[in-house]
């Protein structure tokens, strides 16, 4: 994703642009600090485990039946392939 920040002279404020997304700032130092936070949380590490002891996700994950290959539309198999 790109994310860059843009001046808005009509309108005396700050946009960051995230990919599609624009967040609106009053200041230069807030559009910065939110850019600098969502850098860190974008390069944070991230792992599946820390996302299946969230109860929704656990809940879903064991009570979901396994997957079976057979199941899996063919299109599906093939770009899983390449």
């Amino acid at each position: 994703m790109k994310i860059y920040i843009e001046q808005n002279p009509a309108q005396n404020r700050w946009r960051v642009h995230m990919g599609l997304w624009v967040a609106s700032f009053r200041s230069l130092d807030g559009a910065e600090s939110f850019v600098e936070r969502l850098n860190s949380r974008i390069n944070a590490p991230h792992s599946l485990e820390m996302i299946t002891h969230h109860p929704l996700w656990s809940e879903t994950i064991s009570s979901s039946p396994p997957l079976d290959q057979h199941d899996v539309p063919h299109s599906l198999k093939q770009l899983s392939q390449d």
